[in-house]
């Protein structure tokens, strides 16, 4: 089963879908095949002459993942093509890459992450992909990044408060 674009789920760029082979998991396109970013299981399918490889997205270290798992589907949590993101509370970056092959170089995502040694994992998981932006700062301290964040689409906050959301005036906050 597909969410996303298209009749065949990944067509408009945008697409995850439920794997019956890797234990029934959420499963995003790799778009840099034969790499793991943090050592995820990853499955092999022959689509016509292609062969395309999907990385299983774990619900248990990814909240985001299980919201989506839980019946709220790609289309309930505002990710589209060309979305731009503010991710709160990335840590090393699971959930961002697997953001990251929803909609490929066509979005931006803005990682937000406190710790320094996650954020050196982000960091590198940045240098890589060109469309995500990594922030080694707390998101508390909305006043050392806002600068560098233009207007986005969507708000993930993994913090239990969204009071850290940032309060910039060109970033929408609900």
């Amino acid at each position: 089963m597909w969410w996303g674009g298209g009749k065949r789920g990944n067509q408009s760029g945008i697409g995850m879908k439920v794997s019956l082979s890797v234990v029934d998991s959420l499963v995003t396109k790799n778009l840099v095949p034969v790499e793991s970013v943090y050592e995820e299981e990853r499955v092999s399918v022959s689509e016509g002459d292609d062969k395309i490889e999907y990385r299983a997205w774990n619900s248990f270290y990814s909240k985001l993942a299980a919201v989506i798992l839980g019946g709220s589907g790609i289309h309930q949590i505002h990710i589209k093509l060309r979305a731009k993101v503010l991710y709160l509370g990335t840590a090393s970056g699971t959930t961002v890459s697997h953001i990251f092959d929803i909609f490929g170089p066509h979005g931006l995502v803005y990682a937000v992450e406190f710790s320094h040694y996650s954020g050196q994992d982000l960091s590198n998981l940045a240098k890589n992909e060109t469309n995500i932006t990594a922030v080694v700062e707390d998101a508390w301290h909305k006043h050392k990044y806002c600068m560098l964040i233009p207007m986005v689409d969507v708000i993930f906050a993994t913090r239990p408060n969204l009071d850290c959301a940032p309060e910039c005036p060109h970033l929408p906050v609900e």
